[in-house]
């Protein structure tokens, strides 16, 4: 291990001893299937090495993750993210959350992940047709060696934007600062410390914090931020791990022995993925065979590289990909749904994989200059192609199942679709394994 995994090691060890009743946080978020070890991800058996070795020598020990723990890897969509919560369940979970992606395959697939998670998977503010709670629970409450926790679970209210309407009519998800109001003077006279669980997003969980200082602290994703030390907001902290398990988050909350409430003293790190030790053997058994299952389908050579591609210099060349496919006048890839970047080297089908998880199949939508438009400037910064567009002409566009569904939804009849069937994903290895990126 790194000199400094190593220092944090002895201060969890130690520190129960002489400063009181301690509590340790470990955390993930944005896992996105990538239970095996590649480049800079840590993969499952390095962080399930880790929490083994702090839960053995510690008494009080939470591992938590912040959602969006599918979609993001050949084992993950190939099984619909069944393997992962297995996989988790090696890891030694405590609590996990409902992100937007456990949605990826309707929401009826989430009882299922429920269903193979052993531990609890909270959400607070999602509700199926039906009225009832999506998730196992809204909040938890749990006694960890003397140690009052409260743990909240709350996804961003925006989340029927990012997953696709099919297989998910009719959910309702509710304001998290509305759910905030009720759920923190109810948990906070019964609790030590009270932890927001949020797949939100770092900045509005930053305003969440400012607004509800009865948190001690809040464990966010979606937003896929690399928080090094836990920011600093009033009374409150709020940490968050990257992406990918690149990072495994730790925190130390240790509380005043003294009867009184008195301030917690709380301090976290990030611990980067070759900091963490060797991996759980039984964990990389179980990923392994998961892993093979899905090996010869995409552990192929496609294309060799001489530049890295970032996803904003990936997004015009994949656009123009789906528009030759199809025959359109062009084609739109949302940034969001470029999942990875490609690197300079070896390109395998694999990594198209891991850069289009979904399974989005290839669609033609035929609309107005001027509702395209609308529909670039969802994009987080300005869509290359906008300069270009004549509001009054009527464009074919070509797409994927994702956009066009949503588009459908905002434009109705002043659009039409044709859906080939085809997975993107199946076009863009084709085409660049015989034409390479360019």
């Amino acid at each position: 291990m790194a000199n400094r995994l190593i220092l944090c090691v002895l201060l969890l060890i130690i520190s129960p001893w002489l400063l009181g009743k301690e509590l340790v946080v470990l955390h993930t978020n944005d896992f996105h299937g990538h239970i095996q070890q590649e480049g800079k991800y840590a993969g499952a058996a390095k962080i399930a090495a880790f929490v083994k070795e702090i839960k053995a020598q510690h008494p009080a020990v939470l591992f938590l993750d912040a959602g969006d723990a599918i979609s993001g890897t050949p084992v993950s969509s190939m099984f619909e993210g069944e393997p992962i919560f297995d996989v988790m369940n090696s890891m030694d979970y405590d609590v996990g959350l409902i992100g937007n992606h456990e949605f990826d395959h309707g929401y009826k697939k989430i009882e299922r992940f429920r269903a193979i998670a052993n531990h609890p998977l909270l959400t607070a503010n999602a509700f199926g047709p039906d009225g009832e709670l999506l998730g196992d629970a809204p909040y938890l409450l749990l006694n960890l060696n003397g140690i009052r926790v409260g743990i909240i679970g709350l996804i961003t209210e925006t989340a029927p934007t990012l997953f696709s309407p099919t297989g998910n009519e009719g959910l309702t998800f509710l304001n998290p600062a509305d759910q905030l109001s009720e759920l923190v003077p109810m948990l906070r006279p019964k609790t030590d410390v009270l932890i927001l669980l949020s797949h939100i997003g770092h900045d509005a969980e930053r305003l969440l914090a400012e607004e509800f200082q009865d948190l001690d602290l809040i464990i966010g994703g979606h937003s896929h931020t690399l928080v090094q030390h836990p920011a600093r907001v009033g009374k409150t902290l709020v940490a968050q791990a990257n992406h990918y398990g690149s990072h495994l988050g730790l925190i130390k909350i240790t509380l005043p022995d003294t009867g009184q409430r008195a301030p917690l003293v709380i301090q976290g790190d990030l611990i980067a993925a070759n900091e963490l030790p060797d991996g759980d053997p039984a964990t990389q058994a179980l990923v392994s065979s998961y892993e093979a299952k899905v090996e010869d389908q995409v552990d192929i050579k496609i294309a060799f590289l001489r530049k890295n591609y970032s996803k904003t210099e990936l997004q015009p060349i994949l656009e123009n990909i789906l528009a030759e496919a199809i025959g359109a006048d062009l084609g739109y890839y949302n940034r969001t749904g470029i999942r990875d970047v490609l690197s300079a080297g070896e390109v395998t089908a694999r990594m198209i994989w891991n850069l289009e998880p979904f399974g989005n199949t290839l669609v033609k939508l035929t609309l107005t200059g001027a509702d395209l438009l609308i529909l670039l400037s969802q994009e987080p910064s300005l869509h290359h192609a906008v300069d270009a567009i004549d509001p009054e002409r009527r464009y074919q566009l070509a797409t994927n199942s994702f956009i066009a569904a949503h588009a459908t939804l905002a434009f109705g009849d002043t659009i039409t679709a044709v859906d080939t069937g085809i997975l993107v994903r199946d076009i863009l290895i084709q085409q660049i394994k015989a034409n390479g990126l360019k």
